[in-house]
């Protein structure tokens, strides 16, 4: 495999000159090949020439000026696979060299062969001692250590694979095919085909160059994955690496905010429910169906003529769900207990009455809370599944919260699917720890991101106005056909 040093110290300039070599051989050969056809393959297609060995000749003939063909083809193709494999590794190094500036910018050191280690020595030695002291500062610097150090590890890797893709196309490159007509040196005289080698290879370098951002990195989770394409992308977008930071900033800062709201208010109005239920013996009904249970109720007490009694109760019923729907498939299980729509189990009703009367009890606003119920609660499983043990070792809070959050986005599925005391229960307990996590893993960002946002905008204003300025240019040029 490619070191950190080999790549930072190569000069790739050489394969553009061997490139230019291997393309000025093709044009030679071509030279060589029009002399051929005009001067001896042409003898054998007049007719002064004919009988056995007139036929022997013409095809011997032909596959002579074939492989001259073939030749040049695969001249041509060497060349290209050359020039690509310069213009990605200049790419790929460039790469690697900034995210070695940036370590170095993030306080960072990295020595000649990419180890990477905190750079101790811009520090006061009253600040070394203090922060050497610091628990929480010490544990900081590992994970911004191991952090970095994965980045420019990730960034050499894309080097090797880029050199190991080049060393496989060439090897493909200059193996003859088969069949092609003419050819009457199968498998043993010129790649005719290497056309095909350099094409693919063209493909290879723009989903590696392009798209490579696009792959989920080792040590990474879901959401991680996801929230650095998005930043990535308002980087390009803006061409301005702080309106990036500024938007991932902003956009994770308003999901754990509203993320701990929903998982306060959730627990606080289940708390509710459930002191009704044991206190005053009301029924509990399913998450998210506040609404439609108070327009039922409105229609069923409506006196005639008034405004709810003229709403459509087939409209009505397909959006808050369905009273009769509910109490038909009760009363087929001969139960004594007569819910409304919202306070009825769907699973009782699909057991009873069919998915179908499941479906009309549910109505569309029930139903879209049980739908992107069980969508959050796979993607939280599929965050999940991308945890291993050295992921959670680095960072127990960020993998509590997760988890804590999954399990509350099943419990809230469950009470909206089959509202109970017992998933009732559950909502509240999920949601009171998913909310203390959050806290966990935030606690820094909640003590110190309104000084670090002011100290922020202080240092980093006019370069954010520049930014915007040109991240604005750009944009519009994106967005206008005629450019």
């Amino acid at each position: 495999m490619l070191t950190y040093h080999e790549i930072m110290s190569t000069d790739f300039g050489p394969l553009n000159t061997a490139a230019d070599k291997w393309q000025s051989m093709a044009d030679e050969i071509h030279k060589v090949e029009l002399a051929y056809r005009d001067s001896v393959q042409k003898i054998t297609l007049g007719p002064q020439w004919l009988g056995e060995s007139a036929t022997v000749a013409h095809t011997n003939f032909a596959a002579t000026r074939y492989e001259y063909q073939a030749a040049q083809t695969q001249a041509k193709a060497t060349a290209t696979l050359l020039r690509n494999a310069h213009q990605q590794f200049v790419e790929l190094k460039k790469q690697l060299e900034n995210a070695r500036a940036d370590a170095v910018k993030a306080g960072m050191k990295v020595s000649e062969q990419g180890n990477v280690a905190y750079d101790w020595d811009k520090l006061t030695p009253a600040e070394r001692t203090a922060a050497r002291h610091d628990p929480d500062h010490a544990r900081t610097v590992r994970e911004s250590e191991q952090s970095w150090a994965d980045y420019i590890k990730a960034c050499v890797k894309a080097v090797d694979d880029a050199d190991k893709d080049l060393k496989k196309d060439l090897e493909a490159v200059v193996k003859d095919g088969y069949g092609n007509k003419n050819d009457e040196t199968l498998g043993t005289g010129f790649n005719g085909d290497a056309g095909k080698v350099s094409q693919a290879d063209d493909k290879q370098k723009q989903d590696r160059t392009q798209l490579a951002a696009l792959k989920i990195r080792d040590n990474e989770t879901l959401e991680d994955y996801l929230l650095r394409l998005q930043r990535t992308g308002v980087e390009k977008i803006s061409g301005s690496k702080e309106i990036a930071d500024l938007f991932a900033a902003v956009q994770k800062g308003t999901i754990t905010a509203g993320a701990f709201a929903r998982a306060i208010s959730k627990s606080g109005s289940s708390g509710l429910k459930l002191y009704k239920y044991l206190k005053k013996e009301k029924p509990i009904t399913a998450a998210g169906t506040f609404l439609g249970s108070r327009i039922n109720a409105r229609i069923a007490s409506a006196a005639p003529g008034s405004f709810w009694s003229r709403m459509p109760p087939n409209l009505v019923g397909a959006l808050t769900g369905s009273d009769e729907a509910a109490k038909l498939a009760y009363a087929r299980a001969g139960s004594a207990f007569v819910p409304t729509a919202a306070e009825a189990s769907l699973i009782t009703v699909a057991k009873n009455g069919g998915l179908a009367e499941a479906a009309k009890t549910a109505g569309w606003l029930r139903g879209a809370g049980v739908v992107g119920g069980v969508a959050a609660t796979a993607y939280g499983l599929a965050n999940l599944s991308t945890y291993n043990g050295d992921m959670i070792k680095a960072d127990p809070a960020k993998f509590a919260s997760d988890l804590s959050g999954t399990a509350f986005n099943g419990s809230l599925t469950a009470l909206t699917v089959a509202p109970s005391p017992v998933t009732l229960g559950l909502t509240i307990g999920t949601g009171v720890v998913y909310a203390g996590c959050l806290i966990w893993d935030n606690h820094e960002a909640i003590g110190d991101g309104i000084e670090k946002a002011g100290d922020w905008i202080g240092d980093k204003a006019s370069d954010l106005g520049e930014g915007i300025s040109s991240g604005a240019k750009k944009l519009g040029s994106a967005l206008n056909p005629f450019d």
